[in-house]
């Protein structure tokens, strides 16, 4: 009964789904369609930069300035990206020891804490893309090279 009900069922569905007269399906096409094509150029804006006055003066913001300020505003004073970059590195090393004391490691892990309210641009940064990863890799091997670390 169950496969008789399944099968009546598939088979009204099947019917009325195919309604269509054939013949009559190009009916209503344009047969005239205009195949010119358009160039798009395309743009890149620089987010980073500063903002002309009159963007200013009509209410738009730097949006990097401003994530700044607020990060300032609630954390306090904000460290270079490189001390932050090299900072991080070092931190990072000494928790690669194995040897590392139960005192050390807190020792370690205040640092860090302290480090990490100073370095917030480090979590801000755009790394959502392929290339804004890479810029912040290049950025940060630059800033390891000129400290002598890589």
């Amino acid at each position: 009964m169950k496969l008789f009900l399944s099968l009546s069922l598939v088979g009204l569905f099947w019917i009325t789904s195919c309604t269509s007269d054939p013949s009559n399906d190009n009916e209503n096409v344009n047969h005239n369609v205009d195949t010119t094509t358009v160039q798009i150029d395309t743009i890149t804006i620089d987010t980073t930069s500063v903002l002309p006055d009159s963007l200013q003066e009509a209410g738009y913001v730097d949006e990097t300035e401003e994530i700044e300020k607020e990060i300032a505003k609630k954390y306090g004073e904000q460290w270079d990206f490189c001390d932050c970059v090299v900072k991080n590195d070092s931190i990072n090393k000494v928790f690669e020891n194995p040897d590392l004391t139960d005192e050390e490691f807190d020792a370690a892990f205040a640092r860090m804490e302290v480090i990490d309210n100073h370095c917030k641009e480090l979590i801000t940064a755009p790394n959502t893309t392929p290339e804004e990863r890479s810029k912040h890799k290049r950025k940060v091997n630059k800033c390891l090279k000129n400290a002598g670390i890589k």
